[in-house]
């Protein structure tokens, strides 16, 4: 496979070192260049023609999003924002980037959506189930990126539903019916017609304090899971180890 062209877009010299460190161990990326500002990226994406960029969005001249209408859809390369503020993510999204990264991140989380890149720029997104991979959650004047892979479990709330990722509560206007059909089947699973589970975040299956069966999650919350469900969970989760 030819390395695919890198260019690295930040306004801080730490951030793009930290970056370079982490992309230059992946074999399949060439470093071609780096800068620290919106024209300059602009400028450096004209003449090299990165197949992927690497862009922080808050930067003097031009912000990320700036660069990214600046260039026109004819020369756009893939893109992966990373950036410590989380208010432009339903923006970006309109753009039509690759990925969304939240600053401070882990190691594993850049390498993901590096390899969600080399997916598409690989013509190989397409083969693959349209599954979600992130929700836009509306609140007011704001809005939040909900990674997919961050959500602990999915309860129904009337004709909405409310996303429990970690320590947040976000309620999405949808039914339990339409995000169990857009999740993965291999990551997700309806235990009960009111709760979805997260496969991974379940820690064991028998019976609730209050006499039902149902799950644990591994920070100790019960769900109810249906007796009809109960063997396709356990054959699901045999499959996973």
């Amino acid at each position: 496979m030819t390395r695919l062209r890198c260019l690295i877009v930040d306004d801080e010299p730490l951030a793009r070192a930290g970056i370079r460190l982490l992309l230059e161990a992946d074999p399949d990326l060439a470093i071609i260049a780096e800068c620290g500002d919106g024209r300059s990226a602009v400028e450096l994406i004209k003449i090299h023609r990165p197949d992927l960029v690497i862009l922080d969005i808050q930067m003097p001249e031009m912000s990320g999003i700036d660069v990214i209408r600046a260039i026109g859809t004819a020369e756009r390369p893939a893109v992966v924002f990373v950036t410590a503020f989380e208010q432009f993510a339903v923006e970006a999204f309109e753009i039509d980037v690759v990925d969304y990264v939240l600053k401070p991140f882990r190691d594993e989380r850049l390498h993901d959506a590096v390899a969600r890149a080399k997916r598409d720029l690989s013509g190989q997104a397409t083969d693959r189930p349209p599954y979600l991979e992130r929700l836009v959650v509306k609140t007011g004047d704001h809005a939040y990126l909900v990674r997919v892979a961050e959500i602990d479990w999915i309860e129904a709330a009337d004709y909405c539903a409310r996303i429990h990722a970690g320590p947040r509560r976000h309620v999405v206007r949808e039914s339990m019916m339409s995000l169990e059909r857009r999740l993965d089947p291999t990551h997700f699973f309806r235990t009960h017609r009111s709760a979805i589970v997260n496969l991974d975040r379940i820690s064991r299956i028998g019976p609730l304090p209050n006499g039902d069966q149902g799950v644990v999650l591994a920070d100790g919350t019960n769900l109810k899971l249906s007796r009809s469900r109960r063997a396709a969970l356990e054959s699901k989760l045999g499959a996973r180890k």
